[in-house]
């Protein structure tokens, strides 16, 4: 069983004896053990893209102002900028318009 479930069977043998003030403490139990929970998946959550980010962060490589991931075509380029202040993995495009440099659609940074 579950400690929701359990609440939930103890709350409705304290509904039966009518104890009003045992019946409103369990109640308010059962809500901290929901947002409990809730915490907890957060956390688990948080836990778990912060070990992403890691990983990614282990097999990253620096070059020409742009990231390189291990493994990857050079000619594949992430943006330091994004990655560095948003941990979001941006790749960079080609452009002669900005003298046949990379450059990133989304903050505008720009590699060679």
């Amino acid at each position: 069983m579950s400690i929701i479930s359990d609440a939930k069977e103890i709350l409705d043998l304290v509904k039966k004896y009518n104890n009003q003030d045992l019946y409103e403490r369990i109640v308010k139990l059962r809500e901290d053990i929901i947002d409990l929970r809730g915490e907890n998946v957060a956390l688990r959550e948080e836990r778990d893209e912060l070990k992403r980010a890691a990983e990614t962060t282990k097999k990253l490589r620096r070059g020409d102002n742009c990231y390189y991931l291990e493994g990857e075509k050079p000619e594949h380029p992430y943006c330091m900028t994004c990655w560095d202040v948003d941990r979001k993995l941006v790749s960079m495009h080609h452009s002669d318009a900005y003298g046949g440099t990379h450059y990133c659609e989304f903050c505008t940074t720009r590699g060679r």
